[in-house]
């Protein structure tokens, strides 16, 4: 084989290499599906939480935000993810990538950039290790009609 030859294999295999690498998104920070009871999704790029609660999914200091409670769940974007929750739940249900589960209120700690800290049930995981968080929707106290 010629070195001419050798030298655009050599080329050809490194842009191949390169261009199957997993990519990240900008700075490098996870992306998370947000799953709205709506039944729309969004993408948080990066994940945030405000000091007022809100959650955000950009760097954008205009965004106004989604509360907690327009929830139904949010997935980590991940190559390899356990089965995603089905259902309603009267606890938050935490979903390990390893496809742990653990019910319980679910606490954010801290959360920037897509990463952080949750609490349940006083012990802290770090979201690097979560796959799911689906959010509890308790049923409403049915209204009772009068006699």
């Amino acid at each position: 084989m010629s070195r001419k030859r050798q030298v655009i294999l050599f080329f050809s295999f490194f842009l191949f290499v390169l261009m199957s690498a997993d990519v990240h998104a900008q700075g490098g920070w996870r992306h998370w599906e947000i799953k709205l009871l709506d039944g729309t999704s969004v993408e948080g790029n990066p994940l945030q939480m405000r000091e007022d609660g809100r959650f955000t999914r950009s760097m954008d200091p205009k965004e106004g935000g989604y509360l907690r409670s327009t929830f139904d769940y949010l997935a980590a974007s991940t190559n390899q993810l356990p089965p995603a929750p089905t259902g309603s739940f009267k606890q938050d249900l935490v979903v390990m990538l390893d496809g742990k589960r653990s019910f319980g209120k679910v606490t954010f700690k801290s959360l920037k950039f897509s990463e952080g800290t949750i609490v349940q049930y006083g012990t802290e995981m770090k979201l690097e290790n979560v796959a799911f968080i689906k959010f509890a929707r308790p049923k409403p106290n049915a209204v009772r009609k009068k006699s």
